[in-house]
């Protein structure tokens, strides 16, 4: 009896041994089973998800914009920019490279804006001047953006909801919330050549980011088991993307502001909004009478209904272009240029159909004193102007009347104007504050100060004295390249300097043509001291 008990005792032990034996290969042979061999690695590493093209929501007003700037003739801007930093120190992106982007995206055909690559630090926008004579391909930009991720709220807005039922045998739950964070970016542009940034040219927008949440919990008792099992679905938009999106929509304002282009139509705004129906008639307003002209007669050469030149002047041809305009686009046909036909023109954009007839443009002469007539320049030679006043070319005012200048050039070029008194102070006129872009289209005439309510006077208070007007011109950008102790505040009197000294420096600039001309004004006494 014991020995069999012995005997039964082992084999169950050698029995049990084996089965743990097989039990422990096969584990193993599991185990094996699921770790990767190295020669899968290059394998497992490799993206399932296909790459894609970035598409913002304003992907296609980017390329509206495009088009937009080609229908106005804009070209050639060139701007630059130090970056869009994050002042709220919690969204680390590329957005110089976004900002970049969207700038070539809107100028892949009109080739409206060349943007000079230069990354200087933040304090040190004064580095371009280093590089401007020292690199003889260089070309500095006439504007700069400047902006900032201003603003990060977490949680403004944060919702939940859970409701839930309990049986004896089953219960279930769900719940679901919402949490909203609002980021936002500013933008202005600034012009470089005195680093003063444009009133009126900003954009301020914000955007909320949505994350969402939803999840269900289940329970059961079957029999004396308990089965349980729960679900979560989250969904965050993007940070990052969102920051793309405020960076293009704002770079589509303040270069549509820039610009004088009707930029909400890109936008799916409508024409009769309030806030830009009064951008708009902001922009008209501050146009000269001959700017508007010159305006109307490009549109209806681009339409068909003119073969004349953009000459600012309203003869009895461009009427009649214009009275056709207007009954053919349901407006009142009065042959006379008001806003209503200049809106009309912003939200119905000329083709270009090529270029029109040979330019040639009289300057408006209230006194009388000889018609001086700008001749088209020669295709590829260097611009050339045309000085001259409400009064005409050799004006003479009495004390206390205000001077308007009117300059023009032959081709297109890079115009700066100079006012120097009787007392021998000499100040920038253009551009300035008021006109700030100093590229002139080739024979555009450009009246100082501009618009029928003028932003400032040019008033002669010294009878008996003489004072002058000197304006040069160049196919390059000169504003940035002149002396330093000449980059004054414009309408401000630059200390020390005489006339001859301000065109001097410009003439001694290297590698470029320019040419000047000036115009001597004559002093009158006021007619009170004549009698």
């Amino acid at each position: 009896m014991g020995f069999e008990a012995v005997g039964f005792e082992a084999v169950g032990f050698v029995r049990r041994t084996g089965f743990a034996r097989v039990a422990a290969a096969a584990s193993l042979l599991l185990m094996g089973a699921c770790v990767t061999s190295g020669e899968q690695a290059t394998l497992v590493q490799k993206p399932k998800t296909p790459p894609v093209r970035t598409v913002s929501n304003f992907s296609e007003a980017l390329r509206c914009m495009d088009t937009l700037m080609w229908n106005h003739g804009k070209r050639d801007i060139f701007i630059t920019s130090n970056g869009i930093p994050d002042a709220t120190g919690r969204v680390a992106g590329g957005t110089k490279e976004m900002l970049i982007t969207a700038v070539s995206r809107m100028s892949e055909r009109s080739n409206a804006f060349r943007f000079v690559d230069f990354e200087p630090t933040l304090d040190d926008v004064n580095a371009l001047y280093w590089m401007i004579g020292v690199q003889p391909n260089f070309r500095a930009p006439s504007y700069y953006v400047r902006g900032a991720i201003t603003q990060l709220d977490d949680n403004v807005v944060s919702e939940a909801a859970s409701a839930g039922i309990s049986l004896p045998t089953f219960d279930l739950g769900i719940s679901a919330d919402q949490v909203m964070s609002v980021i936002s970016v500013d933008l202005n542009i600034g012009e470089l050549a005195t680093r003063q940034i444009i009133p009126g040219l900003s954009a301020s927008n914000s955007l909320a980011i949505i994350s969402s949440g939803k999840g269900a919990d289940a329970g059961a008792v079957i029999g004396k088991a308990g089965l349980s099992f729960n679900v979560s679905l989250n969904k965050s938009e993007g940070l990052h993307q969102a920051v793309r999106t405020l960076i293009e929509l704002s770079t589509i304002e303040v270069l549509g502001k820039m610009t004088r282009t009707p930029y909400w139509q890109c936008l799916g705004i409508d024409q009769t909004n309030p806030a830009f129906a009064g951008q708009a008639r902001d922009w008209f307003d501050g146009m000269a009478p001959s700017q508007r002209v010159a305006y109307v007669q490009r549109v209806l050469l681009a339409e068909g209904y003119y073969d004349g030149s953009d000459s600012g002047q309203l003869d009895e041809r461009t009427r009649d272009a214009i009275s056709r305009y207007q009954a053919d686009n349901d407006l009142i046909a009065t042959g006379r240029i008001d806003f209503d036909l200049y809106q009309r023109m912003l939200a119905q954009p000329s083709g270009q159909k090529g270029p029109g007839a040979p330019r040639l443009q009289s300057v408006s002469n209230a006194g009388g004193e000889g018609l001086p007539r700008a001749t088209p320049a020669p295709a590829g030679a260097p611009p050339d102007l045309v000085l001259s006043s409400d009064r005409g070319p050799q004006p003479r005012y009495r004390a206390g009347e205000a001077l308007v200048v009117k300059v023009q050039p032959t081709a297109n070029g890079f115009v700066y104007c100079y006012y120097q008194d009787a007392a021998g102070s000499v100040a920038r006129i253009f551009p300035n504050r008021f006109q700030p872009d100093s590229f002139v289209q080739a024979n555009q005439q450009v009246e100082v100060p501009p618009g029928a309510q003028k932003p400032f006077n040019l008033r002669m208070d010294r009878p008996g004295a003489s004072e002058t007007i000197a304006c040069v011109v160049s196919p390059d950008e000169l504003g940035t390249r002149i002396a330093d102790r000449y980059k004054t505040e414009d309408l401000q009197p630059i200390p020390g300097a005489t006339l001859a000294d301000v065109v001097g420096a410009y003439g001694s600039i290297q590698g470029t043509n320019v040419r000047s001309r000036q115009m001597a004004v004559q002093v009158l006494p006021a007619v009170s001291a004549q009698r």
